[in-house]
């Protein structure tokens, strides 16, 4: 989309409006006159608005009263599946919902600020592997603590490296290929840490065979203690993606989102309106790099294991189609697809794995020439604008008492 008026449409201008006055602008319950026509049920809806507000907003896909009920009631079933659902089933969908995180990491990134990255997947793995080596050298209460501190590490070194890439200068070309280098680097350097030189504490880094021996997540002490394994870990990778989701709405719906989409429409114009074009893309690329050893971590969790494969081409190359199929400006269309092509991805992967590498190739191919908007989005797209399209309802008890 062209940025000329786009910039006012996201910062505010004579055809648009500031993000501080949407999220200020809402109806009060009490503001509403009680006249003829006018119902309890308007300001219930009026109160469902109000709470909602700072959600919404034409960053994301979803806003009308009736999509929250839907979401709270999707919420509800993931949440009620566990205990209903096999263990190996559960335990299954807990560990394809890991790579949401991952998928919505590029989401942020790509979708959002315009910086198209094959790195995060070296977020993801550098992650599973400073949580394996603190885990292992800590008692297992502590696990939790050492999950937290794989990912203030990665967002630590993301913020070095993404200092080097906004404030170096790289232009955005470059910054997929230095990106991919240092996702391949970081592959390259594992493989070569096989035997007992390359062991930290407890914890032996494995070389091209992995870690292994990684702990499951723990939380409390003794007979407290809660051991995310099979249908605790579902629960715990849905909790973290609800607050996930909604934190990212939260976010691009806010001022900070309205910089990230003017950073991707246009950076110059937006650098020209006094804005620091190279911190915004180095907060959100941090925060890319959080999501994504979020993932790794939870990953490392679940198998207990992680090895340098996790950063290779083909992983660097997964999370790209995921978001390019789902639609990339969409974090529930990012979310669908992450979990619908993982699980094609594993039934592919079962009979011959050569399959799941070409259905992921023919995938591309259709969602570039076809629906570049991604496959998810251009549905969602569709369903609003029938539900624009439809008449409204006529308020016949109003027209009465008019008359």
């Amino acid at each position: 989309m062209g940025f000329g008026g786009g910039l006012d449409r996201h910062l505010g201008g004579d055809d648009g409006f500031h993000p501080v006055a949407a999220q200020r602008f809402h109806w009060s319950a009490d503001a509403i006159p009680q006249g003829k026509g006018v119902t309890i049920d308007m300001a219930h809806k009026s109160r469902l608005r109000t709470m909602l507000a700072a959600f919404n907003g034409p960053q994301t896909v979803g806003s009308s009263p009736t999509y929250w009920i839907g979401f709270l009631a999707v919420v509800c079933l993931v949440f009620a599946y566990p205990f209903f659902g096999e263990n190996y089933a559960v335990s299954n969908n807990g560990f394809l919902l890991v790579w949401t995180f991952l998928g919505l990491s590029v989401c942020i990134l790509w979708g959002y600020t315009g910086i198209f990255s094959f790195g995060q997947t070296a977020f993801f793995g550098l992650a599973g592997y400073a949580y394996g080596i603190m885990s292992i050298n800590v008692a297992p209460e502590y696990s939790m603590l050492a999950a937290l501190a794989a990912i203030v590490v990665i967002m630590l070194l993301s913020a070095f490296i993404g200092y080097v890439i906004f404030y170096g200068g790289i232009s955005s070309l470059y910054i997929a290929i230095f990106t991919l280098m240092l996702t391949l680097l970081a592959e390259t350097l594992l493989n070569r840490t096989s035997g007992p030189t390359f062991t930290i504490g407890q914890a032996s880094l494995g070389g091209s065979n992995g870690m292994v021996g990684i702990p499951p997540l723990q939380f409390g002490w003794g007979d407290w203690a809660v051991i995310f394994v099979d249908k605790p870990f579902f629960w715990l990778v849905a909790t973290l993606l609800l607050f996930v989701f909604l934190g990212l709405r939260l976010l691009l719906n806010s001022n900070w989102g309205y910089l990230m989409v003017a950073t991707r429409e246009d950076p110059l114009r937006t650098q020209l309106f006094g804005y620091d074009v190279r911190w915004i893309q180095l907060v959100t690329y941090i925060i890319a790099a959080g999501l994504g050893g979020l993932g790794g971590v939870l990953f490392a969790s679940w198998n207990n294991f992680i090895s340098p494969a996790s950063m290779g081409m083909t992983a660097a190359t997964l999370p790209i189609i995921w978001v390019a199929a789902g639609g990339r400006s969409s974090i529930l269309a990012v979310v669908i697809a992450t979990f619908a092509l993982q699980w094609i991805n594993q039934q592919l992967a079962y009979s011959s794995g050569q399959y799941s590498l070409l259905f992921f190739a023919v995938l591309l191919l259709v969602t570039v020439m076809i629906f570049p908007k991604g496959i998810v989005s251009t549905v969602e797209n569709w369903i609003s604008r029938r539900q624009s399209a439809a008449p409204a309802p006529v308020d016949h008890e109003a027209l009465q008492g008019g008359e």
